[in-house]
């Protein structure tokens, strides 16, 4: 899957609607329904199964005067990419941190170029066959009062979401470290530690922040209508969610 997205728009962007459905050999409503989300981008305009296709997109959207850029399959990045990070310690000059197979690495706060933060949300769905027994005056007539209830059978579905709180951190060359909220131990934040993991994440993300002042905070991920305002309507942020991060640090970095 290759990605196409236009970024560094104006503030009246609306206008380029006609210019847009050009580019993209689409209506101007189909255009300035992509245009209509909030911001200056990245909004991604284009998904391509074949790379071909995604480079000759790019070229049209250049040509009109868009600034696009093309994230291509395998710049997208997954949980095999990153550094999944289990504990931490900060340190005087430099970041140590531990992977749940007790892998270590060692980020200098002076390298510390991106900080991407958001909140992933997983859906599930479960379904349960209920049955139920009712008055049937029809079954009660014909059976003479000797069976006077129905039995029915409905579907019920439930939907519950998990939303957990993350932040990636790019350092120059270095693997990207994930921190992700429920799968931290924060002991190394010793006095400063709190009662909740919620209040344990932000503090570490502050300190982190304190200790890397140059670098860059993206936390446009953070909600769910952010992360769709960026992939558009056919990428969904509980699936994709990962094309976002890299469409970000790719830009950003």
């Amino acid at each position: 899957m290759h990605i196409t997205a236009i970024y560094s728009l104006p503030e009246k962007k609306e206008l380029l609607a006609a210019t847009l459905a050009t580019a993209l050999e689409a209506t101007v409503y189909e255009a300035r329904s992509r245009l209509n989300a909030p911001g200056r981008g990245p909004l991604v305009v284009g998904v391509s199964a074949a790379i071909g296709k995604a480079e000759e997109l790019l070229t049209r959207l250049r040509a009109s005067g868009f600034d696009a850029v093309l994230l291509k399959d395998d710049e997208i990045e997954t949980d095999a990419d990153w550094f999944v990070v289990r504990k931490f310690r900060l340190g005087g000059d430099a970041l140590t941190v531990e992977s749940g197979t007790e892998e270590s690495l060692s980020v200098n706060y002076s390298s510390i170029d991106l900080i991407i933060r958001g909140t992933s949300i997983a859906q599930t769905t479960l379904t349960e066959n209920v049955k139920e027994k009712k008055f049937d005056p029809g079954m009660a007539l014909v059976t003479g009062g000797l069976k006077m209830t129905k039995t029915t059978e409905k579907v019920l579905e439930s939907t519950t979401q998990t939303r957990e709180g993350f932040f990636l951190l790019y350092a120059g060359d270095q693997q990207t470290l994930v921190f992700r909220e429920s799968r931290l131990g924060y002991d190394s934040l010793g006095a400063a530690l709190q009662k909740t993991r919620q209040a344990n994440f932000s503090s570490l993300l502050e300190a982190l922040r304190r200790h890397s002042p140059d670098a860059l905070y993206d936390d446009r991920l953070l909600t769910r209508a952010g992360q769709i305002q960026l992939l558009g309507p056919s990428l969904i942020p509980e699936k994709y969610l990962n094309i976002a991060i890299s469409l970000l640090a790719k830009l950003l970095k």
